[in-house]
């Protein structure tokens, strides 16, 4: 939230901050305000002032420019050439003289044009970024003093400070808010806005029908006839542009104000376009349409709460207001709104379709019940102001069930108990009252009744106290102080331990990390699961039906995710649209389940293309392999060694049918590995090769951590053996390998395939597979015989499995 210093001084003296923002920033930030950035306008108009031309001439060497001299201060004048038209001498115009820099980053410098020195130059409007066209230099009125610097006359000397104010705090989230704030921190006194007008005999002419107080405790309202809209005077378009927020119309312009400037959001009705002169606060009704300011139409659920008039809905309550009932340059009577919805209520309604609105955040996260009628009545006061409106004699007032202002008691003890240090009965109680609690009871002892404000709607228990007084008292006192430990610390988590295992060991793999949202797109995840069926054949036991949220944050993060697929998939879409043409990601984190509402920790690898560069050129391998090998080494890092691939008879639909295996683990299938679908790549107009890893990191965690076993280091050398077989093209090279390990051990230490091939010395279909396998022993060394007998062993156990050796 942005917030004008030169504003915000006009309700708490803040003048020794002006010109040492910084020191606000701090103290604000200390007190649990963090002040992001601070902007001060009048850097970028430094040595830019008003001048005045004295004297106007032609230039000697150019029929088009003109030299000018300007008098800039005192009796200082400097000789200027000038390109534009629009200027004659006596002109008060805006000099950037030497050493100014526009924006843009172009520094002005002195210089010569055509032999002619120039020492500095004549600015537009465009130019000093005032406006979009402009069709010469800036012509300022008579009353200009000569001399001033541009901001300060032009009103852009302001400082402005960024906010991140968190969502307990929805009283600072205005600029009379924050200046409340800063008078409890400086203690100061606060200024309140002024709010009287002169009531005309005229009368309300808008009946007001609260049927939903639950949702909307309180609504007022007013009529104002006879206003003349129009564009807002300087000052108002000023304060508003200051927080970059865009002028329409003095109407909208001063409910835009009042809401920045008290925090309370408001709305203006075109009278004559309000039906049979009714306003009605209630629910929607479903499927009926609703068309907002901006002509976006929305279809309603019956859930929105709603403000209509005697035949259709003129606004969403809290979140945005109806085209057909916005204020026009023809509009001449108006109803103006000022009421208090639910928090609830209007954050559901504003996610349900995505509408961000300045209104709606401030009603989301909470506004003062009590400040819709001040609010009411500056906004009278302005537009009699601005727009000569005259303010009917009564108002509607729909509030059905006053709200009871919280109070709390507590013990200056207590205080002191949970800060760690003496709390003084008179600075706890003078406190409280900067804090804006009014002390109903007291006594000798330190007890005390306190009945807090309203808008500080945070407070309602005796440790809420207490964090204010050590928040405006100053957190450097709350001594450090390290806890008595009499118990052993308990043990880490499991999943704890596991997932920071994985996440050390994929990043040896060269795979980056994914953080992806647990919420997805019901459509989109619908779309790339398929038949999930199909995924559980693999042990990944996913969900069949999605979990919806309640309250979405848009329509495409509607549910919970039921795998990482669909936030890969886009990671790998916006890398890859981007230039990035080879990657290696993962993601760790939960999948969620209907049933019981559970969730399980999965891994999910996702790999597309190959490095290439001068020393490699790997294009031609496969992507599968890669994350084959990148899972082989995870499990052997985890201390899993006994696990095997399954050639699977089905496949999911997004996964290759001919690339993809199962994953076994002790005794059970735990994940899949394979590439992705071409159809898939095609449709994305991918040219890589991309394969996908999904673990059921679950069957894992039971296991985890895996005790080593001891095994006596062998002093002896390994011997290497190499034996190629023949497979026809629907035998399993996994059940070769399983064979020749179960009868080799304990002597195969490993066994690898080192060659592929496929060729016309082999019958159609045939692949002559080459194994690496090596042999060591503890005790001694193998003697011809041992070997000759371990290679017939290998031998014989592959031709069970109808291999041939070669």
């Amino acid at each position: 939230m942005k917030i004008s210093l030169n504003w915000l001084n006009e309700y708490v003296d803040i003048s020794e901050f002006i010109k040492a923002p910084e020191q606000l920033a701090e103290k604000l930030t200390q007190a649990g305000l963090e002040v992001e950035s601070i902007e001060n306008q009048s850097e970028q108009y430094k040595n830019i002032v008003i001048g005045e031309i004295i004297e106007k001439s032609q230039h000697p060497d150019a029929d088009k420019l003109t030299l000018c001299q300007v008098k800039v201060e005192g009796s200082k004048v400097l000789p200027i050439v000038c390109g534009a038209k629009n200027h004659k001498q006596g002109d008060k115009v805006v000099v950037a003289m030497v050493g100014a820099c526009l924006p843009g980053d172009f520094k002005i410098k002195k210089s010569k044009i055509r032999g002619v020195e120039s020492q500095g130059m004549l600015r537009s409007e465009k130019e000093l970024v005032l406006s979009e066209e402009s069709s010469g230099i800036m012509i300022l009125d008579g009353k200009a003093s000569v001399g001033t610097a541009f901001a300060k006359a032009y009103g852009l000397d302001d400082v402005i400070l960024d906010l991140s104010v968190t969502p307990n705090r929805a009283d600072c989230l205005s600029h009379f808010g924050l200046a409340r704030e800063i008078a409890c921190l400086t203690k100061k006194s606060i200024k309140m806005p002024e709010a009287n007008f002169q009531s005309s005999k005229q009368k309300t002419d808008v009946n007001v029908v609260l049927k939903n107080a639950n949702d909307c405790p309180r609504y007022m309202g007013r009529s104002v006839f006879n206003v003349k809209v129009g564009p807002s005077p300087a000052w108002l378009k000023q304060r508003l542009e200051s927080v970059d927020v865009n002028s329409i119309n003095n109407i909208v312009d001063i409910t835009n104000f009042v809401m920045l400037e008290l925090g309370q959001p408001m709305h203006a009705f075109d009278s004559k376009l309000v039906e049979d002169n009714k306003i009605e606060i209630s629910s929607s009704k479903k499927s009926e349409k609703f068309q907002t300011l901006d002509g976006t139409e929305l279809e309603l659920t019956g859930e929105e709460l709603m403000i209509r008039d005697g035949k259709k809905p003129v606004a969403m309550a809290g979140v945005i207001g109806g085209k057909n009932s916005g204020v026009t340059e023809t509009t001449k009577n108006i109803f103006l709104e000022s009421a208090h919805f639910t928090p609830q209520t209007v954050r559901k309604s504003s996610r349900r379709f995505g509408i961000e609105t300045d209104s709606g955040y401030r009603f989301s996260r909470g506004t003062d019940v009590e400040m819709t009628e001040l609010a009411l009545n500056r906004a009278c006061h302005l537009i009699q102001q601005i727009a000569g409106g005259e303010v009917a004699v009564d108002f509607q007032d729909e509030y059905p069930n006053p709200e009871k202002k919280p109070v709390i008691d507590v013990h200056v003890n207590f205080v002191a108990q949970k800060l760690g240090y003496n709390v003084s009965p008179n600075d706890f109680e003078d406190g409280m009252k900067r804090v804006g609690c009014e002390v109903l009871d007291k006594d000798e002892s330190g007890h005390f009744k306190f009945q807090t404000p309203q808008y500080r709607w945070d407070m309602d228990q005796d440790v809420d106290l207490v964090e204010e007084y050590g928040r405006i008292h100053g957190y450097e006192y709350i001594k450090e102080t390290l806890p008595i430990l009499t118990d052993r610390p308990s043990a880490q988590d499991t999943r704890y331990l596991l997932e920071r295992d994985v996440e050390s060991r994929m990043m040896e793999c060269g795979y980056m990390q994914a953080v992806n949202y647990n919420f997805t797109s019901s459509v989109e995840q619908k779309a790339l699961l398929g038949d999930v069926s199909a995924w559980n054949e693999y042990g990944l036991k996913l969900s069949d039906e999605d979990v919806k949220l309640l309250n979405p944050l848009n329509e495409d993060l509607d549910v919970m995710r039921r795998s990482h697929l669909p936030g890969l998939l886009k990671n790998l879409i916006t890398n890859y649209r981007s230039g990035i043409s080879y990657g290696r990601i993962y993601e760790l984190g939960s999948i969620f389940h209907k049933k019981d509402y559970q969730e399980d920790l999965h891994l999910s690898m996702l790999s597309w293309g190959q490095a290439e560069n001068l020393w490699q050129k790997n294009k031609k391998r496969p992507v599968v392999y890669d994350v084959k090998s990148a899972v082989e080494k995870l499990l052997n890092a985890l201390g899993f060694t006994s696990f095997e691939w399954q050639l699977m008879k089905t496949a999911p639909s997004l996964l290759h049918p001919g690339q993809c295996v199962g994953l076994k683990l002790q005794g059970q299938l735990v994940g899949v590995v394979g590439s992705l679908h071409p159809r898939w790549i095609q449709e994305n107009k991918i040219r890589e090769d991309i394969a996908f890893a999904q673990i059921n990191m679950e069957m894992i965690k039971n296991s985890y951590p895996k005790r080593a076993n001891y095994k006596k280091i062998s002093k002896q050398p390994y011997v290497e053996r190499d034996l190629a077989f023949i497979l026809q093209p629907d035998q399993n090279l996994g059940d070769i390998l399983k064979e020749i390990k179960k009868v080799l051990k304990p002597d195969l230490k490993s066994i690898e395939v080192f060659d592929l091939y496929q060729g016309e010395k082999l019958a159609q279909g045939e692949s002559s597979i080459a194994l690496k396998m090596r042999f060591q022993t503890v005790d001694g060394t193998y003697t011809d015989q041992q070997l000759q007998e371990l290679m017939q062993k290998a031998i014989k156990s592959a031709e069970k499995t109808g291999a041939k050796l070669r």
